[in-house]
């Protein structure tokens, strides 16, 4: 049986907050089902569980000041949808292999998720405006400049 949508949204809003802004993987570790698959892993990661909580960990570690903001979420009981809000510094090299620039980013991120019976993660579908974050860290040209 799924759960209401509204608590749905209320643990999503919850995930957000103790992963990226209380920096704590542990919540995550026992929100993700242990059958989780990633189906959007950059390079790199393998698409389990183990894979996931290695990209947050990355995520975390390339800015110290990182902060997630919640910005819509939906649900139908099965499903959640969210718009999150990152801001941070890069002081840990956002993207691998580029050195840190010390520069602040502001980027937004659609995440689509399904959940299992006992309301545990099982899989994840993102898409982070990466494009723009090297923009601001000025590591590409703005869109429209030579």
């Amino acid at each position: 049986m799924s759960k209401a949508p509204d608590e749905l949204k209320e643990g999503c809003r919850r995930f957000v907050d103790e992963v990226f802004n209380k920096r704590n993987l542990d919540y995550a570790e026992s929100t993700l089902n242990v059958n989780f698959v990633e189906h959007s892993p950059p390079a790199g990661f393998p698409l389990d569980k183990s894979g996931a909580i290695a990209r947050l960990k990355r995520f975390l570690e390339a800015s110290d000041d990182l902060r997630a903001e919640t910005l819509d979420v939906v649900s139908d009981g099965w499903h959640l949808g969210v718009r999150v809000r990152y801001t941070g510094t890069d002081t840990g090299g956002l993207f691998p292999g580029v050195p840190a620039t010390g520069r602040s980013f502001d980027i937004e991120g659609i995440h689509i998720a399904a959940l299992n019976e006992d309301g545990s993660l099982i899989e994840h579908y993102g898409i982070i405006d990466m494009r723009d974050a090297m923009e601001q860290l000025d590591l590409v040209p703005l869109a429209g400049e030579p």
